[in-house]
């Protein structure tokens, strides 16, 4: 009697770094029987790791972005270029417009987050979320160009937006700016 292989389906729903490791890590070491298949809006995305080396002008904006069609290859991955628009659990399936459902044994979502505050007054009109980081990487790139004097400030005192500020007031630094960092929490004595 002869076996056919127990073929399994892994699907990625996004492209982000977690994603990107899956890839690169499954692409030296293939478990057998698995086919992977990645789900991403396009086919590059943004690396968040790059974003303070860009913010402070040591990268330019296309270095940000992880080649997901040479990644895909490299792991032997199927790439569908889409966005999700639905995850039935139960039929275990993902959507994607305009295609038939694709389904999955396991599906890992690897989507990002947004940093927009929509509750917090004046955001709306004059704040830019850091993510998605393609948007905000537009934008800074039209504020670093045109600001003459530099007035920014940076909501969050972790590592993230402490890295921000610093490579905010880098590339800036020719125009002298006011960088301010803004946290909920007390600033503690070294």
């Amino acid at each position: 009697m002869m076996l056919l292989p127990f073929t399994r389906d892994l699907v990625l729903v996004g492209g982000g770094h977690a994603h990107a490791l899956v890839l690169r890590m499954w692409g030296m070491n293939p478990l057998p029987g698995v086919r992977v298949t990645v789900i991403n809006p396009g086919p590059t995305a943004p690396y968040s790791g790059m974003l303070p080396g860009f913010v402070a002008g040591h990268y330019a904006r296309d270095e940000l972005d992880i080649d997901l069609v040479r990644l895909a290859r490299f792991a032997g991955a199927r790439l569908i270029n889409g966005a999700v628009s639905a995850i039935d659990r139960d039929a275990q399936t993902v959507q994607v417009s305009g295609r038939p459902p694709i389904a999955y044994d396991v599906c890992s979502v690897d989507i990002g987050i947004t940093s927009e505050m929509p509750q917090l007054s004046g955001f709306a009109e004059h704040g830019v979320p850091a993510k998605p980081l393609g948007a905000f990487a537009s934008r800074w790139d039209q504020y670093r160009s045109n600001v003459q004097t530099p007035n920014v400030a940076v909501i969050g005192g972790g590592v993230a937006g402490a890295e921000l500020a610093m490579a905010m007031a880098h590339a800036l630094a020719d125009r002298k700016p006011k960088v301010t960092l803004i946290d909920r929490g007390q600033v503690q004595a070294g």
